[in-house]
């Protein structure tokens, strides 16, 4: 009979347990990282970008191609980052729609975090460009804007795919180390903040 009741305390005790780590666990600033991708490369750079983030221990990440991101997704996020191939010195049509289509009545994703990451075909074919369009959008949006981890990513990270030593590979490990960096950075920042 004790033994019983000792059994039914533990099991309880046990649930309970079970219930608090869900809650804190479901507790954890969500950062979405979402791109488009035609060739590849732009994924890459995503998942090197949601590699980063999952290094760092209390944040969630969520990675996804445009076509299969939500509202909900966009209005759950702590922060976003965005990725895209250069096309004529700018971001993608699809890029541009997904912004386009973004909640904008009483500005929801104010104060939320953003990050940008490109991947082009050359030096000098519009990685920068293409990043700024993407921040002063972000910003129009009322969002934090996030650079990378290092110097030579302080406006987010971008890969050159298709020029020099470049042409026909994946996509270099310079850029990934890059592309990481910008994961990390936006987690230890949300985590910073303690954005919800």
């Amino acid at each position: 009979m004790i033994k019983d009741k000792i059994g039914r305390l533990l099991l309880f005790l046990g649930l309970i347990l079970i219930g608090i780590h869900s809650t804190y666990a479901q507790s954890f600033p969500t950062i979405l990282i979402t791109y488009h991708s035609e060739s590849g490369k732009t994924q890459a750079m995503a998942e090197a970008v949601a590699k980063g983030v999952a290094a760092i221990e209390g944040v969630s990440g969520v990675l996804k191609p445009l076509s299969e991101v939500t509202e909900n997704d966009i209005l759950q996020a702590s922060a976003i980052i965005l990725g895209s191939p250069v096309y004529n010195g700018n971001m993608t049509p699809e890029v541009q729609a997904f912004i386009n289509s973004w909640p904008f009545e009483g500005r929801p994703l104010k104060n939320k975090l953003g990050a940008v990451f490109v991947t082009g075909g050359g030096f000098s074919i519009g990685e920068e460009a293409t990043m700024f369009a993407m921040i002063r959008s972000m910003m129009i949006h009322g969002m934090i804007i996030v650079g990378g981890d290092e110097l030579e990513a302080a406006f987010g990270a971008s890969a050159i795919t298709g020029e020099g030593d470049f042409v026909g590979k994946e996509v270099d490990e310079i850029f990934l180390r890059k592309a990481e960096g910008l994961g990390m950075r936006v987690g230890k920042t949300v985590k910073y903040f303690q954005f919800d």
